[in-house]
């Protein structure tokens, strides 16, 4: 797989308040990324947790940790969903 490289400047007074190594501080802002793109559905499950270093499953248990959802559906969604649930069940009830 290929990838990128993206450096940029953090004033040291911030780095220095938040009394980590510097590289957990860029694993922090990645992860943080990662659920910010994921949150906005910029990018999916898989991608996100490309971004942020960690399987689907470390992924998922990173969400749960910081309290954000996992799946985060529109009314919309959720009003589709349950339209093709109730044809499938009368496809497999027939």
């Amino acid at each position: 797989m290929q990838t990128y490289e993206i450096k940029f400047k953090i004033p040291r007074e911030v780095f220095i308040s938040l009394h980590k190594p510097l590289e957990e501080v860029g694993e922090d802002i990645r992860k943080q990324a990662a659920i910010r793109y994921y949150k906005n559905r910029t990018l999916s499950l898989g991608k996100a947790a490309g971004l942020a270093d960690l399987t689907r499953f470390e992924f998922i248990e990173y969400l749960k940790l910081n309290k954000e959802p996992i799946f985060s559906y529109t009314d919309q969604e959720l009003d589709e969903i349950k339209k093709d649930s109730s044809k499938i069940h009368k496809v497999l009830n027939e």
